[in-house]
């Protein structure tokens, strides 16, 4: 599969809104030729002219109305007896309008794909005193769509690119601090009334809007806080001193150390933590204050299984290894991140603004004014030009990623999901889940989508001067934030 883009055609019939359109009509259409021509105003912006004679449509719309006649029921007729001059009289324009807008589609798309044009949102129905259209008298009807061009881009993967790879240092005292952590955890626990600044809270988690209310089909979770471990001292500041059933509101990317910590605290995955931006409302359910255990081998067994780990230093190896991995997972992010940021600011991707503004405005789902356009368009644009560059150097390179490829993937999240709680999963088992986790077009979609980020990724690795360079761990956190 190769990535591309999806647009929706739309047309403007007389007294109705703009339809908007899921597919480019029905199969069993036949499109006869008609006099499309297209003006090319600049390299971004174009105008079509879709010229329809009666012939175009008159087979179609009687086609039609045969079909309405088949299924109406009026008063003082049978099923399929009511007269075709009635059925013209009630139903003619609205199936005219609606005939007319399926030719319109195809005859889009047709001109568009066999013309190799990029387009940029959609074709947008210009009205401007110019149209012929008497829908009274149907005869012959003119039709004029501004077009959004993509730009035409020069960008190849070469050594003439820099990008950067940070690496988290592990040090001693990193290591140090995660082995009290795990002390902690195994030690001896005992409940107390007021949260002090070493204890643990069990927590009741909900994802809240920019109102502080419950967000609809938002986060929900329960888990374990530790207050010792966060750095945020307003974060920190806030949850010493509650006690049981109070609430606070909190940033959750201060309640964790890292990504993977708070994926599981949310239970959500590792990539959904990169885009999580909301409050959370933290309801205090109990606490816990943690008595340190002592650091010998029913510890290094607890940890990590019986005989693994037999000596403190083979403790700190095994820690240090696991921090390791964990920070990898956030430098590949990191990576990625910085790359496209890096390549949307320096490659000069001109778009079609007035028009897209335009087509902003008659698509968005809720009406927008000037200043919220202008507000917004930015961060829009920006997301535009990096699909374009991204889509650009897919093309090129001829990266693909196959159906089995994304089943893989899909079986590799689920068996990773249940290895967090240590269950192991039948091949037969994750055959089945993987099988209704893909029954989900949009979960597919982004897996896809992961897929040709992680290609590209490489490919950028391989092909362009890749420099590490190694920052503390404090550094590292407030990268991952920036």
């Amino acid at each position: 599969m190769n990535k591309k883009e999806e647009f929706f055609l739309i047309f403007a019939p007389p007294k109705s809104k703009i339809l908007f359109a899921s597919s480019w009509g029905r199969a069993d259409y036949i499109l006869h030729p008609m006099n499309i021509t297209q003006h090319q105003i600049d390299a971004l912006n174009a105008e079509l002219s879709i010229v329809l004679d009666k012939n175009d449509y008159a087979n179609n719309v009687e086609n039609a109305l045969k079909k309405h006649r088949k299924t109406a029921q009026m008063p003082g007729f049978r099923v399929g007896q009511v007269p075709m001059s009635v059925i013209k009289q009630r139903f003619g324009k609205s199936v005219l309008a609606e005939e007319i807008n399926q030719i319109l589609q195809r005859a889009l798309h047709q001109h568009i794909s066999e013309n190799k044009l990029n387009v940029l949102g959609s074709p947008m129905p210009k009205v401007d005193g110019r149209e012929q259209t008497n829908w009274e008298n149907p005869d012959q009807f003119t039709f004029h769509y501004e077009l959004g061009l993509a730009p035409e881009l020069q960008l190849e993967l070469n050594q003439n690119l820099t990008f950067t790879h940070l690496v988290a240092e592990v040090d001693e005292s990193l290591v140090s601090r995660q082995i009290k952590d795990f002390a902690k955890r195994f030690g001896k626990m005992s409940e107390v009334d007021v949260c002090g600044d070493e204890d643990m809270l069990s927590a009741a988690l909900l994802e809240v809007d920019a109102d502080n209310q419950p967000k609809l089909d938002g986060i929900t979770s329960e888990g374990s806080v530790f207050v010792e471990f966060i750095k945020d001292a307003a974060t920190k500041s806030a949850l010493v001193g509650l006690k049981k059933e109070d609430t606070v509101i909190v940033n959750p990317h201060h309640l964790a150390e890292n990504h993977n910590d708070l994926a599981k605290l949310l239970g959500i995955t590792h990539e959904g933590v990169h885009h999580l931006n909301s409050m959370f409302q933290l309801t205090v359910k109990g606490i816990q204050h943690m008595e340190m255990a002592e650091l010998n081998q029913e510890l290094f067994d607890r940890m990590y299984g019986e005989g693994v780990v037999n000596s403190e230093e083979e403790l700190r190896n095994k820690v240090r290894e696991g921090l390791t991995q964990q920070f990898d997972m956030d430098a590949n992010w990191m990576f990625a991140r910085n790359a496209k940021r890096q390549l949307t600011e320096n490659v000069h991707v001109e778009l079609p603004d007035a028009f897209l503004k335009r087509w902003i405005q008659a698509t968005n789902d809720k009406p927008l004014t000037v200043e919220q356009l202008d507000y917004e368009y930015p961060q829009y644009a920006n997301q535009l030009r990096w699909t374009l560059i991204e889509n650009h150097l897919i093309q090129s390179n001829d990266i693909k990623v196959t159906h089995e490829e994304v089943k893989n993937k899909v079986k590799e999240s689920i068996a990773a999901n249940f290895a967090q709680y240590g269950i192991p999963v039948q091949e037969e088992n994750l055959e089945e889940y993987a099988k209704n986790s893909m029954s989900n077009q949009e979960e597919i979609r982004k897996v896809y989508e992961q897929l040709f980020e992680e290609r590209l990724m490489q490919l950028i690795r391989e092909k362009c001067i890749v420099e590490s360079k190694k920052i503390s761990f404090e550094e590292f956190v407030h990268a991952a934030q920036h």
